[in-house]
């Protein structure tokens, strides 16, 4: 089963193709949500590939199984470039985690974007989502999908400046997507729910960034201190003013952040 991607290319003055960075995207959206930011902020250094989650875009969706977070992790490293630079965005930067772990000589660095190594909260990790809020959606996702999904787009931009703004913004981008339908919806949530990377990052060995928003009403910027201990040799940096989709509310620091992190590799 292929995933659908999106290929930025982008050239040197001696027509050799530059680095690769791959970008892979979060829950409910998919690759053109930021296609157009990163073609205009990234793809002038880097060759871009956006790739739609299982499910998601332009990709089929994958069987439910007992085994659908390594379904959906080695699908992903099957659309992977020999060697690129990855960007994970929140679900995306969990799935993203455990492909430089599964696969560190395919990646160059990891940019951990809006993203944790655990969603939600539990017993030593509360600093992170509600196991109830993902419960809410799963079993609102089951009535109705339209209207969750812009549930879910009005949190992730609460606290923002010209939140009202961006979300009209958002749900016009909304209205000519490809609806996912609800397996992949729950799929994405089961693994939200239930992912857990703290203990395997300290095994990192690939520059590692971790950019947080600021405004961030699903991830506070105070996971910063717990990614200090987790992971000591990674950079963790803060978007001022960011929410859970910084490249949407706050384009031009977020690449600049990703850019310079990128440059000093």
């Amino acid at each position: 089963m292929k995933l659908n991607t999106i290929v930025i290319p982008s050239f040197d003055e001696h027509n050799q193709p530059r680095p690769n960075l791959t970008m892979i995207h979060g829950w409910g959206a998919e690759s053109r949500v930021w296609q157009d930011w990163a073609t205009e902020k990234l793809s002038p250094e880097y060759t871009v590939t956006l790739i739609d989650l299982p499910g998601f875009g332009k990709s089929p969706s994958l069987p439910n199984s007992q085994t659908i977070e390594d379904d959906w992790i080695n699908a992903l490293i099957a659309a992977l470039p020999e060697k690129t630079h990855l960007l994970g965005w929140s679900l995306g930067g969990l799935l993203a985690q455990q492909i430089a772990l599964r696969h560190p000589e395919k990646i160059l660095s990891l940019i951990c974007l809006a993203t944790t190594p655990r969603f939600t909260q539990n017993d030593g990790w509360q600093r992170s989502v509600s196991p109830q809020i993902i419960g809410d959606f799963i079993q609102a996702i089951s009535i109705e999908i339209s209207s969750v999904l812009k549930k879910f787009w009005r949190l992730q931009l609460q606290g923002s400046e010209n939140g009202r703004t961006l979300m009209k913004e958002l749900v016009k981008h909304m209205s000519s997507r490809n609806m996912p339908t609800l397996k992949p919806l729950n799929q994405g949530l089961t693994l939200l729910k239930d992912m857990d990377n703290r203990n395997q990052i300290k095994e990192l060995t690939m520059p590692t960034l971790w950019l947080l928003g600021e405004r961030d009403p699903l991830i506070p910027q105070e996971i910063r201190t717990q990614l200090q201990e987790l992971q000591p040799n990674a950079q963790i940096k803060i978007i001022p003013g960011g929410s859970h989709i910084p490249f949407f509310s706050q384009p031009d620091e977020t690449a600049d952040y990703i850019l310079k992190f990128l440059r000093q590799q």
